[in-house]
């Protein structure tokens, strides 16, 4: 017979951890906007800078927005794995008590 199994307790300790690693994601998205910031707009303002930007710059700051919404997205991606863990544990709590029912232990 085959089946699905998961390792609830675990999935539900590896979700919280998605916390921290948010946090890390958010430190590295701040160090790099900074030295994007304080870098300015090292190609110049004559004719080839000003093409140079218009050619990269809005992928450069898509990029950096990107980079931003990462720590969001690991949370709430944290935040879908707890959920899981708690449906499957309700589940599989809800068919338990169903086959004691049905076998007369509950």
């Amino acid at each position: 017979m085959g089946g699905f199994r998961s390792d609830v307790e675990r999935l539900a300790q590896r979700a919280g951890e998605f916390d921290d690693v948010a946090v890390h994601a958010q430190r590295i998205a701040d160090a790099l906007r900074r030295a994007v910031e304080d870098t300015g707009a090292c190609w110049g303002d004559d004719e080839f800078g000003t093409r140079f930007a218009a050619t990269h710059r809005p992928q450069a700051d898509e990029a950096l927005a990107a980079l931003g919404r990462l720590p969001g997205e690991l949370r709430g991606f944290g935040e879908d794995l707890a959920a899981a863990a708690d449906t499957t544990r309700r589940a599989d709590t809800a068919g338990a008590d169903a086959l004691r029912r049905l076998a007369g232990e509950g």
